[in-house]
Protein backbone atom coordinates (compact mmCIF):
# COMPACT_ATOMS: atom_id res chain seq x y z
CA UNK A 1 0.00 0.00 0.00
CA UNK A 2 1.37 3.41 -1.04
CA UNK A 3 0.06 6.22 1.17
CA UNK A 4 -0.30 9.56 -0.64
CA UNK A 5 -1.22 13.07 0.52
CA UNK A 6 -2.33 15.83 -1.85
CA UNK A 7 -2.14 19.36 -0.44
CA UNK A 8 -3.43 22.37 -2.39
CA UNK A 9 -6.04 25.05 -1.80
CA UNK A 10 -7.48 24.69 -5.31
CA UNK A 11 -10.23 22.06 -5.39
CA UNK A 12 -10.00 21.63 -9.18
CA UNK A 13 -6.28 20.88 -9.00
CA UNK A 14 -6.74 18.41 -6.13
CA UNK A 15 -9.43 16.54 -8.09
CA UNK A 16 -7.23 16.43 -11.19
CA UNK A 17 -4.25 14.94 -9.33
CA UNK A 18 -6.46 12.44 -7.49
CA UNK A 19 -8.14 11.28 -10.72
CA UNK A 20 -4.82 10.85 -12.53
CA UNK A 21 -3.42 8.81 -9.65
CA UNK A 22 -6.49 6.58 -9.36
CA UNK A 23 -6.55 5.88 -13.10
CA UNK A 24 -2.81 5.23 -13.35
CA UNK A 25 -2.67 2.95 -10.31
CA UNK A 26 -5.68 0.97 -11.49
CA UNK A 27 -3.91 0.34 -14.81
CA UNK A 28 -0.61 -0.55 -13.10
CA UNK A 29 -2.22 -2.63 -10.31
CA UNK A 30 -0.69 -0.43 -7.59
CA UNK A 31 -2.60 -0.24 -4.31
CA UNK A 32 -2.81 3.34 -3.00
CA UNK A 33 -4.57 5.27 -0.27
CA UNK A 34 -5.07 9.03 -0.82
CA UNK A 35 -5.74 11.76 1.74
CA UNK A 36 -6.56 15.31 0.65
CA UNK A 37 -5.61 18.52 2.48
CA UNK A 38 -6.48 22.09 1.56
CA UNK A 39 -4.10 23.63 4.10
CA UNK A 40 -0.40 23.05 4.72
CA UNK A 41 -0.93 23.61 8.43
CA UNK A 42 -3.53 20.83 8.57
CA UNK A 43 -1.21 18.42 6.75
CA UNK A 44 1.76 19.28 8.99
CA UNK A 45 -0.41 18.84 12.11
CA UNK A 46 -1.43 15.33 11.02
CA UNK A 47 2.18 14.32 10.42
CA UNK A 48 3.40 15.80 13.68
CA UNK A 49 0.77 13.64 15.38
CA UNK A 50 2.23 10.50 13.83
CA UNK A 51 0.57 9.99 10.43
CA UNK A 52 3.08 8.96 7.73
CA UNK A 53 2.91 9.16 3.94
CA UNK A 54 5.10 7.69 1.24
CA UNK A 55 4.47 10.56 -1.21
CA UNK A 56 3.24 14.12 -0.67
CA UNK A 57 2.08 16.29 -3.59
CA UNK A 58 2.39 19.85 -2.37
CA UNK A 59 1.65 23.24 -3.92
CA UNK A 60 4.27 25.90 -3.23
CA UNK A 61 1.91 28.86 -2.93
CA UNK A 62 -1.35 28.55 -1.03
CA UNK A 63 -3.61 31.26 0.34
CA UNK A 64 -3.44 29.75 3.84
CA UNK A 65 0.27 28.93 4.09
CA UNK A 66 3.23 28.27 1.82
CA UNK A 67 4.25 24.75 0.79
CA UNK A 68 7.94 25.23 1.52
CA UNK A 69 7.29 26.10 5.16
CA UNK A 70 5.01 23.07 5.45
CA UNK A 71 7.66 20.82 3.89
CA UNK A 72 10.31 22.08 6.31
CA UNK A 73 8.13 21.14 9.30
CA UNK A 74 7.44 17.70 7.85
CA UNK A 75 11.06 17.00 6.91
CA UNK A 76 12.10 17.62 10.53
CA UNK A 77 10.09 14.57 11.62
CA UNK A 78 10.10 12.40 8.48
CA UNK A 79 13.32 11.89 6.53
CA UNK A 80 11.86 9.38 4.10
CA UNK A 81 8.72 11.00 2.67
CA UNK A 82 8.95 11.83 -1.03
CA UNK A 83 8.00 15.43 -1.84
CA UNK A 84 6.68 16.23 -5.31
CA UNK A 85 6.01 19.95 -5.66
CA UNK A 86 3.54 21.21 -8.24
CA UNK A 87 3.36 24.90 -9.04
CA UNK A 88 3.00 27.46 -11.78
CA UNK A 89 6.15 29.19 -10.52
CA UNK A 90 9.77 28.05 -10.72
CA UNK A 91 11.40 30.91 -8.78
CA UNK A 92 11.52 28.73 -5.65
CA UNK A 93 13.75 26.03 -7.14
CA UNK A 94 16.82 26.87 -5.02
CA UNK A 95 14.81 26.57 -1.80
CA UNK A 96 13.46 23.20 -2.93
CA UNK A 97 16.94 21.71 -3.24
CA UNK A 98 17.44 22.16 0.51
CA UNK A 99 14.39 19.97 1.16
CA UNK A 100 15.59 16.95 -0.81
CA UNK A 101 12.63 17.28 -3.17
CA UNK A 102 12.07 14.30 -5.47
CA UNK A 103 10.61 16.27 -8.37
CA UNK A 104 8.97 19.51 -9.46
CA UNK A 105 6.03 19.54 -11.88
CA UNK A 106 4.69 22.68 -13.49
CA UNK A 107 1.06 23.70 -13.70
CA UNK A 108 -0.87 23.08 -15.88
CA UNK A 109 -0.09 19.41 -15.42
CA UNK A 110 1.34 17.35 -18.26
CA UNK A 111 -0.29 13.95 -17.66
CA UNK A 112 2.53 11.98 -19.30
CA UNK A 113 5.21 13.67 -17.18
CA UNK A 114 3.09 13.34 -14.05
CA UNK A 115 2.70 9.57 -14.56
CA UNK A 116 6.40 9.12 -15.29
CA UNK A 117 7.39 10.93 -12.09
CA UNK A 118 4.93 8.89 -10.01
CA UNK A 119 6.25 5.58 -11.37
CA UNK A 120 9.82 6.69 -10.60
CA UNK A 121 8.77 7.56 -7.04
CA UNK A 122 6.95 4.24 -6.69
CA UNK A 123 10.06 2.36 -7.79
CA UNK A 124 12.18 4.26 -5.25
CA UNK A 125 9.74 3.34 -2.48
CA UNK A 126 9.76 -0.32 -3.52
CA UNK A 127 13.56 -0.41 -3.39
CA UNK A 128 13.73 0.76 0.21
CA UNK A 129 14.34 -1.61 3.09
CA UNK A 130 11.01 -3.20 3.98
CA UNK A 131 10.69 -6.24 6.19
CA UNK A 132 8.65 -9.42 6.34
CA UNK A 133 7.89 -9.96 10.02
CA UNK A 134 6.68 -13.21 11.57
CA UNK A 135 6.53 -14.96 14.94
CA UNK A 136 7.84 -18.43 15.68
CA UNK A 137 8.24 -20.17 19.06
CA UNK A 138 7.49 -16.97 21.02
CA UNK A 139 10.10 -15.01 19.08
CA UNK A 140 9.68 -12.24 16.50
CA UNK A 141 11.78 -12.36 13.34
CA UNK A 142 12.19 -9.91 10.49
CA UNK A 143 13.71 -10.45 7.04
CA UNK A 144 14.41 -7.87 4.37
CA UNK A 145 11.97 -8.47 1.52
CA UNK A 146 14.68 -7.66 -1.02
CA UNK A 147 16.74 -10.61 0.29
CA UNK A 148 13.96 -13.19 -0.04
CA UNK A 149 14.11 -15.41 -3.13
CA UNK A 150 10.80 -17.14 -2.51
CA UNK A 151 8.40 -18.62 0.03
CA UNK A 152 7.80 -22.36 -0.20
CA UNK A 153 4.92 -24.32 1.29
CA UNK A 154 5.82 -27.68 2.85
CA UNK A 155 2.81 -29.13 4.56
CA UNK A 156 2.01 -26.94 7.55
CA UNK A 157 5.32 -25.10 7.30
CA UNK A 158 6.59 -22.15 5.26
CA UNK A 159 10.21 -22.23 4.16
CA UNK A 160 11.74 -18.83 3.38
CA UNK A 161 14.66 -19.04 0.96
CA UNK A 162 16.92 -16.06 1.73
CA UNK A 163 20.03 -14.64 0.11
CA UNK A 164 23.27 -15.60 1.92
CA UNK A 165 21.40 -17.23 4.81
CA UNK A 166 20.11 -20.66 5.79
CA UNK A 167 16.48 -21.37 5.02
CA UNK A 168 14.06 -20.09 7.65
CA UNK A 169 11.01 -22.15 8.67
CA UNK A 170 7.82 -21.13 10.48
CA UNK A 171 4.22 -22.33 10.75
CA UNK A 172 1.67 -20.80 8.39
CA UNK A 173 -0.20 -21.27 5.13
CA UNK A 174 1.19 -19.86 1.90
CA UNK A 175 -2.20 -18.34 1.11
CA UNK A 176 -2.02 -16.38 4.36
CA UNK A 177 1.50 -15.15 3.60
CA UNK A 178 0.30 -14.10 0.15
CA UNK A 179 -2.57 -12.09 1.66
CA UNK A 180 -0.23 -10.31 4.05
CA UNK A 181 2.13 -9.10 1.34
CA UNK A 182 -0.38 -8.65 -1.51
CA UNK A 183 -0.15 -5.18 -3.07
CA UNK A 184 2.77 -4.38 -0.83
CA UNK A 185 5.80 -2.34 -1.78
CA UNK A 186 7.73 -5.49 -2.76
CA UNK A 187 5.99 -7.57 -5.45
CA UNK A 188 5.75 -11.35 -4.97
CA UNK A 189 4.09 -13.57 -7.57
CA UNK A 190 2.33 -16.89 -6.99
CA UNK A 191 3.59 -19.31 -9.63
CA UNK A 192 2.50 -22.58 -8.05
CA UNK A 193 0.51 -23.95 -5.12
CA UNK A 194 3.84 -24.30 -3.31
CA UNK A 195 5.80 -21.21 -4.46
CA UNK A 196 5.48 -17.44 -3.95
CA UNK A 197 8.39 -15.78 -5.74
CA UNK A 198 10.07 -12.37 -5.40
CA UNK A 199 9.63 -10.64 -8.76
CA UNK A 200 13.03 -8.93 -8.43
CA UNK A 201 14.75 -12.31 -8.02
CA UNK A 202 13.52 -13.66 -11.36
CA UNK A 203 16.31 -13.74 -13.92
CA UNK A 204 14.42 -15.48 -16.73
CA UNK A 205 11.04 -17.03 -17.35
CA UNK A 206 9.43 -19.37 -19.84
CA UNK A 207 5.81 -20.43 -20.03
CA UNK A 208 6.45 -23.32 -17.64
CA UNK A 209 9.23 -22.20 -15.26
CA UNK A 210 11.22 -19.32 -13.77
CA UNK A 211 14.98 -19.15 -13.25
CA UNK A 212 16.12 -17.19 -10.20
CA UNK A 213 19.27 -15.16 -9.63
CA UNK A 214 20.65 -17.91 -7.38
CA UNK A 215 20.41 -20.47 -10.21
CA UNK A 216 17.33 -22.28 -8.95
CA UNK A 217 14.52 -23.15 -11.35
CA UNK A 218 10.93 -23.39 -10.17
CA UNK A 219 7.92 -24.71 -12.10
CA UNK A 220 4.91 -22.59 -13.04
CA UNK A 221 1.78 -24.72 -12.63
CA UNK A 222 -0.68 -24.90 -15.51
CA UNK A 223 -3.43 -23.09 -13.60
CA UNK A 224 -1.07 -20.22 -12.68
CA UNK A 225 0.50 -19.57 -16.09
CA UNK A 226 -2.03 -17.01 -17.33
CA UNK A 227 -2.27 -15.02 -14.10
CA UNK A 228 1.48 -15.06 -13.54
CA UNK A 229 2.21 -13.98 -17.12
CA UNK A 230 -0.19 -11.04 -16.87
CA UNK A 231 1.15 -9.85 -13.49
CA UNK A 232 4.80 -10.30 -14.53
CA UNK A 233 4.22 -8.42 -17.79
CA UNK A 234 2.66 -5.46 -15.97
CA UNK A 235 5.58 -5.18 -13.58
CA UNK A 236 8.07 -5.45 -16.41
CA UNK A 237 6.33 -2.78 -18.48
CA UNK A 238 6.24 -0.39 -15.52
CA UNK A 239 10.03 -0.65 -15.22
CA UNK A 240 10.63 -0.18 -18.95
CA UNK A 241 8.36 2.90 -19.07
CA UNK A 242 10.07 4.66 -16.15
Amino acid sequence: MIRIAICDDENVFVSQVENILLGLCKDENINIDIDVFYSGDTLAKEILEGIRYDIIYLDIQMANGDGIGTANKIRNVDENVIFIFISGYDKYMIELFNLDVFSFIRKPIDRGLFCKVFLQAHRKICNRNHYFIFHYKSQEFKILFKDIFYFESRGRHIVVHVRNEDDIIFNDKLSEVEKRIDNGKNPFLRIHQSYLVNYHMIKMRTRTEVALLNGERLPISDDRQKGFGKAYGKLLRSEINV
